[in-house]
């Protein structure tokens, strides 16, 4: 047998589709992999410091010697859908029925895909906000759709309403929003999602939100979700995970709310690419409560204005996120490219930040860009400002 590495015995190139051939590597994944070969702190990717609640990992643990290891219902286990549904009513006060309008899956970046999936057709277009998560652009490519960037406007990073407007051709067919967002952190407030939706309803468009962040919102603020809002019935799909409020972001549990039949056909998709989550970690989970998932809220936004605070003073122009778990810096007082700046931290600091080139779709866009976390361990991060700090110091 051939080995998988050497060519083809005719010297051609393996065919791949236009899909897939479109579609470049996550820089994300190549940053961990760069950080974990060059030793370096990474405070460029948000992993949550310490360990999914103790009752999960035992009654996971005790799910893969007990028989309850092989295949869950593909929608979920019902305990599952149940503990989800539970906490929408108590964070949200939203009605969700876990019968028909909740569906587990295999992470957030999942229910993304099947999200564009179920409400587009091969050259159809999805309105994206920019800066974006760098996952979007491929998952709406492999959908073969076409992804029509909005930029957010001006210094605060406001939703423009009239910008969406103008990107809706006769081919739009959905809208996909990050909030709180990643990587600028904002929290869209009432305005700009109750307007959203109302344009979406407008054109017969189907609003996705991407709300994995929902309970990371500060100085007061509250997380605003189309859910429950008017005109949401038929027209909007909630992306959520536990990863983040949880603490198990390896665990790859997520899931879509959606109405009764916006849901059965997330489940067609669901079924057509991952059947279901893997059931001993759907066991452990849904053998928790409300108690479980802790308000890191207060840790993190002190952690949040440490960051800010450090990065200001070592130069970058950066302001506090409303949300999420990241800071979206700029270079521009440091002249500084972001990515020969990260590439430089990395080799003579041993720090890892996120440059901001895989947020836009001119990559040049974000050249005076780069991301920072701050939910990472707090004594690594300071580590991480020091060794930057001594790298500012020595650097003409």
């Amino acid at each position: 047998m051939r080995h998988s590495c050497e060519p083809r015995g005719d010297g051609k190139a393996p065919r791949l589709s236009r899909r897939v051939s479109g579609i470049g590597s996550m820089e994300l994944a190549g940053l961990m992999r760069l950080a974990h070969d060059a030793g370096a702190i990474d405070i460029a990717l948000g992993i949550p410091p310490g360990d999914p609640p103790a009752a999960a990992i035992e009654a996971a643990r005790t799910a893969l010697g007990t028989g309850h290891n092989q295949y869950a219902p593909p929608e979920g286990l019902p305990a599952l859908r149940r503990l989800i549904a539970a906490e929408l009513l108590r964070t949200r006060g939203v009605v969700a029925d876990p019968a028909d309008e909740i569906t587990v899956t295999c992470g957030a970046t999942e229910g993304v895909l099947d999200a564009v999936l179920t409400v587009t057709d091969p050259g159809d277009e999805v309105i994206l906000p920019e800066p974006f998560y760098e996952n979007y652009p491929g998952v709406i490519a492999l959908a073969g759709a076409v992804h029509r960037p909005v930029p957010l406007a001006g210094p605060d990073r406001r939703l423009d309403l009239d910008a969406v407007r103008a990107a809706i051709t006769g081919r739009t067919r959905a809208v996909l929003l990050n909030t709180p967002h990643n990587p600028t952190g904002r929290a869209f407030d009432e305005s700009e999602v109750s307007g959203l939706l109302a344009l979406c309803a407008e054109h017969d468009l189907t609003l996705i939100t991407d709300e994995v962040y929902e309970r990371y919102v500060y100085d007061g603020r509250a997380h605003v979700s189309p859910l429950g809002m008017p005109l949401a019935a038929d027209r909007v799909i909630v992306v959520g995970s536990l990863s983040k409020s949880l603490h198990m972001s390896g665990w790859r549990v997520g899931y879509c709310v959606a109405s009764p039949a916006l849901t059965a056909g997330l489940r067609r998709v669901h079924e057509r690419t991952t059947v279901g989550a893997a059931r001993p970690l759907q066991e452990g989970v849904s053998a928790l409560g409300a108690a479980d998932f802790t308000d890191d809220r207060a840790l993190f936004q002190e952690r949040r204005d440490h960051l800010v605070a450090h990065l200001d003073a070592l130069g970058f122009d950066v302001s506090p996120p409303e949300g999420g778990w990241f800071v979206l810096a700029g270079t521009s007082r440091l002249a500084a490219r972001s990515d020969k700046l990260a590439a430089e931290l990395v080799e003579s600091a041993g720090v890892l930040l996120a440059p901001a080139t895989s947020f836009f779709t001119d990559r040049a866009d974000g050249l005076t860009w780069a991301r920072a976390t701050f939910v990472r361990d707090r004594d690594r991060t300071v580590e991480a400002l020091e060794r930057m700090r001594r790298f500012f110091a020595r650097t003409p």
